[in-house]
This record gives C-alpha cells, structure tokens and sequence, in this order.
C-alpha cells in the first residue's frame, strides 16, 4: 500500500514551535531549510511510487522520507547504521525531513 505526503499541505499548527526562534532561524538558514524548501520536492516520489501497489499490502513508509534519508546518507557518507541513528536522533534531519511524530 502506497502512502505520500501532499507536500502542498499546509499545517494547522507549527510542528517546530518548541523552538526558540534563534534555533528555528539557525535551521531555516542552514543545509537543512535548503534541504526542506528545494531538494524534497525535486525527490522523484512519482516514479519510485509507480513500483508499489496502491490498496494491497502493507502501507509503505512514507517515501519523501525514504529517497530524502538515502540522499542524506550518500552527502554525509554514512553506513546504514549510522543513517538509523541520524534519522532516529537528530534534529536537523527532522527539520531537513519535515518529520513530525512518527517515521
């Protein structure tokens, strides 16, 4: 089962309002707000969807996150475990990722 974000969604509430705005700031204007506003909606999620079945099987992970967390893991040159953990642990990549709750 295909599952996509609509990436022209907007948010009732801002997911990052628990930061102070100098950290909010710090993100915008680092690799992860360019990440976030130019290169997720440049990922090709059409074409990796087109493998997928739309209505049978188990839902997929959200796949913005995955082509953006293998693009991540290729610029930083990390191995798999080391792109759990920074998917899992760091914030950047939440911000980079538009991560909100659960992965």
């Amino acid at each position: 089962m295909l599952r996509v974000k609509s990436r022209k969604q907007q948010h009732l509430f801002d997911p990052w309002q628990f930061m102070s705005p100098k950290r909010r700031k710090m993100l915008d204007h680092d690799w992860p707000g360019f990440f976030r506003a130019h290169v997720l909606e440049l990922l090709p999620v059409d074409k990796l969807a087109l493998v997928f079945p739309q209505n049978i099987g188990r839902p997929t992970k959200e796949l913005y996150t995955v082509l953006g967390t293998l693009a991540l893991q290729q610029y930083h040159d990390l191995t798999d475990q080391q792109t759990s953990e920074q998917l899992s642990y760091n914030l950047q990549w939440h911000f980079a990722l538009e991560l909100r709750g659960r992965t």
